[in-house]
């Protein structure tokens, strides 16, 4: 598309809402058609709404949001989307396709989007810092969560309302809440729900390199069952994590069978863990630690190429799920019905027990849990083998 700025008297308005234009010089595609006119560029694509998506950082919250961008493109097939994100976060949206235009948290960009005037801003984050963004960006329709004047977090419209209620009552809404995170997103963004499933888009290339690389350097081949443990979880809530006892009696379970490649996982919280765990399984053959020995990307990367990942309420787990991988997880401190695992494997629940959801340390910070963590120590290694046998079989 070619939009070079004409002399003075210049009054065409297609560049201006063309998602290509760059606003200060000619765009990417002027070079290519050498065309004048943005009416007769052959890539033109004129924007109606303009729509700016909040959802700064909590890795895993940003990773299934991801399919809310989906929704918006339906709703307005002709918007130009724009989503401000951490740096941190910016892997998990990285190519999407409903995405045109990706900020950068950081004082400059806050600025520039302060001076724009959008037709939607969508803020998902209750937190002061996200709010106050929305409260200093211009626009008429305001949705999701804002800033009160006295500093404290609000709801800014009805849908935003129920997701508000349950996170101010942690142990008593959301044991009763029946609704999927991706569900109230929806209702924030007063979007119809249809099952739409969180998506990372990955560069083919680079996905394949790190896998072809990764194989060679361990020797797996291609009939091999290619077995994830991430035994860990994000520190705000630890007791997320299953047992120590039970990854130990599941590895030597699975290494039963020569054709399972086990590897273990987990970030840099986990490195002691998890060599611990290594050594004292002594399991010859194929069996690999990985703890810690990847950048973000690299590690979904290597989600990817696995046939089942076993992993506690975390990351991992949203990203398995966006990936489209059969995967077996645990819920205990945390709110199962938020998490939606669209068929893609089990969720072990132990729905019997009453102290589910407790938020553990989320709830105080002197936390110790008086049952014993019975949520995740009657979770047993026979049966999360049988879950994983069972998976490999559907896969084949």
């Amino acid at each position: 598309m070619g939009h070079k700025i004409k002399p003075t008297g210049y009054s065409g308005m297609g560049m201006k809402t063309c998602r290509y234009f760059k606003g200060d010089r000619p765009c990417n595609y002027y070079w290519i058609d050498r065309s004048w006119e943005c009416s007769t560029c052959s890539h033109h694509f004129p924007f109606n709404e303009k729509i700016l998506l909040i959802k700064l950082d909590s890795a895993g919250d940003v990773v299934r949001s991801t399919c809310i961008a989906e929704g918006l493109k339906k709703k307005y097939p002709d918007s130009q989307l724009t989503w401000l994100v951490a740096k941190e976060s910016k892997t998990f949206i990285e190519n999407n396709l409903f995405i045109d235009s990706i900020v950068l948290y950081n004082e400059e960009n806050i600025r520039i989007l302060q001076g724009r005037t959008f037709d939607i801003i969508i803020n998902l984050d209750k937190d002061a810092k996200a709010t106050s963004i929305i409260k200093l960006c211009n626009s008429d329709n305001k949705l999701g969560y804002g800033l009160h004047e006295d500093g404290h977090v609000i709801p800014l419209n009805s849908g935003s309302e129920y997701h508000y209620n349950i996170c101010l009552d942690n142990w008593g809404q959301k044991q009763k809440n029946i609704k999927s995170y991706q569900k109230m997103i929806f209702d924030m963004a007063e979007l119809k729900y249809d099952n739409e499933v969180p998506e990372l888009y990955l560069d083919d290339n680079l996905s394949k390199n790190f896998k072809n690389t990764f194989f060679k350097k361990y020797k797996i081949q291609l009939d091999f069952n290619i077995i994830l443990l991430n035994t860990g979880c994000g520190p705000t809530l630890p007791e997320k994590k299953w047992t120590y006892d039970g990854f130990k009696k599941l590895i030597h379970l699975l290494s039963k069978d020569k054709r399972n490649m086990i590897i273990l996982t987990g970030a840099g919280n986990e490195i002691d863990r998890n060599s611990k765990l290594f050594k004292e399984c002594n399991v010859s053959g194929n069996f690999i630690d990985t703890t810690n020995k990847y950048s973000l990307k690299e590690f979904i990367f290597l989600i990817n190429l696995c046939d089942v990942i076993v992993t506690a309420d975390s990351v991992a787990l949203q990203i398995a799920i966006a990936l489209k991988r059969r995967i077996i997880t645990f819920f205990g401190p945390g709110p199962s019905k938020e998490s939606d695992m669209f068929g893609f494997g089990k969720a072990f629940v132990r729905e019997e027990l009453e102290c589910l959801m407790c938020h553990g340390k989320q709830a105080r910070e002197d936390f110790e849990c008086p049952y014993d963590k019975k949520c995740m120590t009657l979770i047993k290694a026979d049966e999360v083998h049988l879950a994983i046998t069972e998976l490999l079989e559907d896969i084949k």
